[in-house]
């Protein structure tokens, strides 16, 4: 069923609404979808209602949504309320009470869930859903439509509660082999959003405090096998490219992980995965599997400082963690790592040594954020203990702390800013280790100066688009670096810039470039260039003209170097 579209029967009409950051092949409403599914499949609900999933966008205003979503006709609309659009939910939600008194509202979701009394008080919702969705989202939604109203019952709150709450605040977990997939059951169709949110588990073991995927029932629930590969084979037969893979602790246990794996390698090899591990957990096994697939495995470490770790309920061997991701790095396994900055007990001079301990580990991306303390959490109980100063409405950022001020964390953002422009957007992680070593750089101060650099001309947030980055980098280096005793390793660090450049636009945006380099690209790509200062004593520079262009298969290729009549020598793909 396509989202927004009207059923033709007769009977109950629910529109569910998913409001997403923006367009992605992660974007996808797999929460409303579920809940969708549970309601073509309960007792109580198949004969009589037929559920439209509605994708939305935090750029429309809730007038304009709450339009789009009565035309619809519903008899009830329920939202997935997350951090990034409970403004826009509630103001939704509003407007449509407005427009249609005896519209029924319900609210599920993260929000939801770490806050239901706050969204009864924000918006006119009828009832709101807490914890898992299926069950007590079936039964609320049946009472809603029969009645007109709710009752309170096990993570299930309605508007002016006449007794002391007794009931659980969340919905008991659900029996995962008793729920319908929504891949499989046509609710979901995955070619329109070219990718699939894929759900593998639910739950976690762990206990960290700024999360609460583990609060109410610590452990961990999974999806057979078998649903599993049933949902591959349609996410190869849909043609997408990549799917994003919801277990916090996959590789936990190890046995599952290897068979889970090699059916990704055997039956999926065309698509994109991405897989958060626990570090602790990895091995030899997993490292070659994950090598053998097209896959970015992310890693939550957070903060290298053991104390801060154990603050946010995490154990943390700096050593362990070392030789565990060495395992990634020695088979050549795509990873990334998490840090986050304003922990308590964390300070600017211990985020700028986690971030330059993090990058000696060369990792192919890093996601830096500030702390969000988010309702439902411990570390949101816990907070003022820590004298955390904080925002009361999403993103509920770290505003500050005794140990890290609102200016250092200011300045932590501004880092963290550069490091995804210069490192990340800017595709330097092949060559971004080799260069700082040869021009005598730290990573951090390299920032420093960067994010200095950039404000002297329109700031980070004036450098968009990936030619626009080569430029800054390039720019950036030949000013910052203009030395004698750089004018040898210099041409080569930017000859690395400019071909990883290209060769990314070829391979991610599917751009031709052409480009003049002082050396020959296979000699750039080569083991030859490892200790560039040694490459530019060893290679002298000539300059030519190489184009750079994507080629079938998903690669890239390079033709030159082109003379005046086009390429004058050879061209070759990798």
């Amino acid at each position: 069923m396509k989202p927004g579209s009207v059923p033709d029967q007769r009977g109950y009409r629910v529109v569910l609404v998913s409001i997403h950051l923006a367009k992605s092949p992660q974007n996808v409403p797999l929460g409303a979808a579920c809940v969708a599914s549970a309601l073509r499949h309960a007792e109580a609900t198949r004969a009589t209602v037929e559920p439209v999933l509605v994708d939305a966008y935090v750029t429309e205003t809730g007038p304009e949504l709450a339009k789009r979503i009565h035309a619809l006709a519903p008899d009830l609309v329920g939202f997935s309320v997350y951090v990034w659009n409970r403004d826009l939910a509630v103001a939704c939600a509003r407007e449509l009470r407005s427009i249609a008194p005896g519209l029924r509202l319900v609210a599920g979701g993260a929000e939801a869930t770490a806050d239901p009394e706050g969204l009864l008080s924000a918006a006119p919702f009828d009832a709101i859903v807490a914890g898992e969705g299926e069950s007590a989202g079936v039964a609320t939604i049946a009472e809603l439509l029969a009645r007109g109203a709710a009752s309170v019952a096990a993570g299930v709150f309605v508007p002016d509660e006449a007794a002391p709450r007794t009931a659980p605040r969340r919905a008991p977990p659900e029996d995962l082999a008793k729920l319908p997939s929504p891949w499989l059951d046509g609710t979901l169709d995955p070619a329109p959003y070219g990718g699939a949110l894929w759900e593998m588990a639910r739950g976690c073991p762990f206990g960290c405090a700024f999360c609460y995927e583990s609060r109410g029932h610590r452990g961990v629930r999974r999806f057979s096998v078998e649903r599993i590969e049933a949902e591959l084979e349609l996410f190869v037969r849909s043609g997408i490219g990549q799917a994003l893979v919801l277990d916090p602790t996959f590789n936990a246990d190890r046995e599952r992980a290897a068979r889970l794996l090699k059916l990704l390698r055997e039956r999926g090899p065309g698509l994109h995965y991405v897989i958060e591990v626990r570090a602790e957990f990895l091995d030899r096994t997993q490292a070659r599997l994950f090598s053998e697939l097209a896959c970015s495995v992310q890693i939550g470490l957070q903060t290298a400082r053991p104390e801060v770790s154990k603050l946010v309920g995490r154990a943390l061997d700096p050593e362990l963690f070392i030789r565990k991701v060495g395992l990634l790095n020695e088979t050549g396994a795509v990873f990334g790592i998490d840090l986050i900055y304003g922990l308590p007990g964390d300070d600017l001079a211990g985020f700028r040594a986690s971030l330059e301990w993090v990058m000696a580990l060369e990792p192919n991306h890093l996601d830096v954020f500030r702390l969000s303390v988010l309702p439902g959490t411990l570390l949101f109980d816990q907070a003022d203990g820590f004298g955390m100063v904080r925002e009361t409405a999403p993103p509920y950022r770290v505003l500050s702390t005794p140990t890290f001020p609102a200016a250092d964390l200011d300045d932590a953002e501004q880092l963290a800013k550069a490091l995804d422009v210069f490192y990340i957007k800017g595709r330097a992680v092949a060559w971004f280790a080799r260069a700082l070593k040869a021009l005598g750089a730290k990573p951090v101060a390299f920032l420093d100066d960067f994010a200095g650099w950039a404000d002297g001309r329109g700031g980070l947030d004036a450098i968009t688009g990936p030619m626009a980055i080569e430029d800054a980098q390039a720019g950036f280096l030949s000013e910052r670096f203009d030395e004698p005793r750089y004018r040898k390793v210099l041409p080569v660090i930017l000859d690395l810039v400019r071909f990883n450049g290209a060769w990314g636009r070829a391979l991610a945006e599917g751009e031709t470039s052409e480009t003049e380099l002082g050396h020959d690209p296979d000699l750039l790509m080569g083991p030859e260039a490892f200790e560039l200062r040694a490459f530019a004593a060893a290679f002298p520079a000539e300059r030519r003209r190489y184009r750079i262009k994507p080629s079938s298969g998903g690669g890239a290729s390079i033709e030159g170097p082109l003379g005046r009549g086009g390429p004058d020598r050879r061209a070759r793909a990798r």
